[in-house]
């Protein structure tokens, strides 16, 4: 297998990290090299898997003496392909590239941030040199076009992630039903807009049982325990703090809500998919493209109060609709978000 590069600025312990390391195991961390700004908390996951790691400060897109650094690295280690996840990480492998490291540089885009002209029209140049952009749905390949990327260096690659090998259909609803929201407490991810609804479903239904759930740590919690009380939803709402147990969170769970403002592909969505969990998503970014409305899952808008409380009034009171939904959006995760497909086909790039 060929040396793959890959260059990330700050390792946290998000989507991005797990992709990374999905795609390093898949290729054998002996056949890999992995360069690192930053120090987070996710770096004792790569430290894990042995991969032979450089810490390179990256100032900036154009920091000149990262960009020698990167090409010293890839000319020591006889690297053939360089897989960015950023934009800065990105321009970084490319003017390495100029500087006389000949391999193939990736770039996957994983989070849609604003870019203003002078970047749309630096990544009309930049982008000319990458052997291929990888956009993780239809919608980010959208804003790539918008952003100056050419179509035909963008491959749609979806991620993937590794779910478990029964299925667990949502065939019963239990005696208090669980709702349950996973991910970093942070504004865009929807938590308060899930539990203001929630408030809304309480006063709708008051004789409908349920509880929710609420996974993961993050800057919002004082404010979320304070909507709580001022929602008087004490007695309704858990939290559970942060889990790594993905079977234990999901099977113990009935419906799966992915509040978010923002979205580019959710990996919450597609795990609970494979769980057989329903979900109610908001129609944004490509979460659409995971939850087809009706089909997969339900879709509102985002910040619509009463249409995510009907959402889930409708599930709770309807078991025929839950045994269809997770049903059918077990399958479509078989065909659309399996780890081993995104793999398969971002190694394929790698050897074309």
């Amino acid at each position: 297998m060929t040396n793959i590069l890959y260059l990330l600025n700050f390792v946290g312990k998000g989507g991005t990290e797990k992709y990374v390391l999905d795609l390093i195991q898949a290729v054998g961390p002996e056949n890999c090299r992995f360069i690192y700004s930053e120090e987070g908390p996710g770096l004792a996951d790569f430290e894990r898997t042995n991969v032979k790691m450089f810490q390179v400060k990256m100032n900036g897109p154009f920091d000149i003496r990262a960009a020698k650094k990167i090409k010293q690295i890839i000319l020591a280690e006889k690297v053939e392909v360089v897989h960015a996840q950023f934009l800065r990480e990105n321009y970084l492998a490319i003017l390495a590239k100029m500087m006389g490291a000949r391999s193939k540089v990736l770039w996957t885009y994983h989070v849609d941030v604003p870019m203003g002209k002078a970047i749309r029209s630096f990544n009309k140049i930049m982008t000319s040199f990458n052997h291929k952009v990888i956009t993780v749905s239809r919608f980010m390949y959208q804003q790539l076009r918008i952003k100056g990327v050419s179509t035909a260096k963008m491959k749609l690659i979806y991620n993937g992630v590794e779910g478990p090998a029964n299925q667990h259909r949502v065939s019963n609803l239990g005696k208090v039903p669980v709702i349950s929201v996973i991910g970093r407490l942070r504004e865009e991810k929807g938590q308060a807009f899930l539990l203001k609804s929630l408030a809304v479903l309480r006063d709708k239904a008051p004789n409908i049982k349920w509880e929710c759930h609420i996974y993961g740590e993050g800057p919002q919690k004082e404010e979320l325990v304070s909507l709580i009380h001022e929602l008087k939803l004490n007695t309704f709402i858990q939290f559970k703090g942060f889990s790594t147990e993905k079977d234990k969170l999901y099977l113990s769970s009935d419906i799966v809500v992915v509040p978010s403002s923002n979205e580019a592909l959710s990996y919450v969505a597609m795990e609970a998919l494979s769980y057989s969990r329903v979900v109610v998503a908001t129609n944004v970014g490509g979460l659409p493209e995971v939850i087809q409305h009706g089909e997969t899952g339900l879709l509102v808008k985002y910040g619509n109060l009463e249409e995510l409380a009907n959402a889930l009034h409708s599930l709770l009171i309807n078991q025929e609709l839950m045994d269809k939904l997770s049903s059918n959006g077990r399958r479509y995760f078989d065909d659309h978000f399996t780890l081993a497909k995104m793999i398969e086909e971002t190694i394929a790039l790698y050897k074309h």
